[in-house]
């Protein structure tokens, strides 16, 4: 079982690699960035996915918050995958089902306050992290 249970976790790791490599994601870590404008601007050696606009603390800051909103994104997605396969395995066990269940609930409440988080965001900082 624990052969199996190892497998299935080098599996889904691997893939995960797989699918972040695909979206682009390895280049943060490759290209160089600069985080600023002007006498300000700082070049950094990992490209953090800074515009390159305005005050550079600014500019890290929101391309952070872009970076982890993707991570988020990613996240709840694959824990709702993983959730209704758990679901769809379950064969009618009310324990594991009630699991999944509960997962699935979890997720969408997770992403629900991250969206009110987004909002709350973009109401005290009006445009900034849309528009950059």
């Amino acid at each position: 079982m624990k052969i199996k249970h190892s497998l299935l976790s080098n599996t889904m790791v691997t893939g995960t690699v797989f699918v972040l490599m695909n979206l682009g994601l390895s280049g943060y870590a490759m290209a160089k960035s600069t985080c600023g404008l002007g006498n300000n601007a700082i070049n950094t050696s990992i490209d953090f996915g800074c515009k390159g606009a305005g005050n550079p603390i600014v500019d890290l800051t929101f391309a952070i918050i872009r970076f982890l909103s993707l991570g988020v994104g990613l996240v709840i997605a694959f824990s709702l995958v993983v959730s209704g396969l758990q679901y769809i395995g379950s064969q009618g066990n009310p324990d594991n089902t009630n699991k999944s269940i509960s997962r699935i609930r979890n997720s969408i409440i997770a992403l629900i306050l991250y969206i009110f988080a987004f909002a709350i965001l973009n109401y005290v900082v009006p445009g900034q992290v849309l528009n950059k």
